[in-house]
C-alpha cells in the first residue's frame, strides 16, 4: 500500500513539473513584452481619436461648460486611460465590439465621476462625447 502512495506522490510531482515547464516555454509572451503592447496600442488609439484644438474646446465646453485648463486636463485624462483600458482588454484577447466599448466607456467614466461633478450631468456628457469616437477607435484596433 504503501509503494502505491509513493509512486501516486512521485507521478504528481513529475506531472507538476511537466505542467510547470510547458508553461513557462509555451507562455505567449513576458509581462514587460504585454505591457508594450498596451502602450504601444493604447497610444494607437490615443492618436486616432484625438481632435483638434478647436473641436476639443468644443468637447470641453459642452462637457463641463466651460474650457478651463483644468477642464481640458480632466477630458485628456479621460480620453487616455479609456484609451489605456481598451488597449489592455484587446491585448488581453477579448473582442471589443460597439457594446463592449461602451461598457468601458461607462467604467471609465465612473472612476473620474468626482472629477465630473461641474455640471449636473457632464459624466452622461462626457460618455456621449466619447462613445461617438467608436469607429475611430474600432479603426485603431484593426
Amino acid at each position: 500500500m504503501t509503494n502505491k502512495k509513493g509512486k501516486f506522490f512521485i507521478s504528481g510531482i513529475i506531472g507538476a513539473i511537466i505542467g510547470t515547464l510547458g508553461g513557462l516555454l509555451f507562455a505567449p509572451q513576458s509581462g514587460q513584452e504585454t505591457r508594450k503592447d498596451i502602450a504601444l496600442l493604447a497610444k494607437k488609439i490615443a492618436d486616432q481619436i484625438k481632435s483638434s484644438a478647436s473641436d476639443t474646446q468644443k468637447k470641453v465646453k459642452e462637457v463641463f461648460g466651460e474650457v478651463t485648463d483644468s477642464a481640458k486636463d480632466t477630458y485628456r485624462k479621460i480620453q487616455s486611460r479609456l484609451s489605456s483600458k481598451v488597449a489592455s482588454v484587446k491585448t488581453a484577447g477579448k473582442q471589443i465590439d460597439k457594446e463592449k466599448y461602451g461598457q468601458i466607456v461607462e467604467e471609465v467614466i465612473s472612476e473620474f465621476k468626482d472629477d465630473l461633478k461641474a455640471t449636473k450631468d457632464s459624466a452622461q456628457k462626457m460618455a456621449s462625447q466619447l462613445k461617438k469616437d467608436w469607429t475611430k477607435v474600432k479603426k485603431a484596433l484593426v
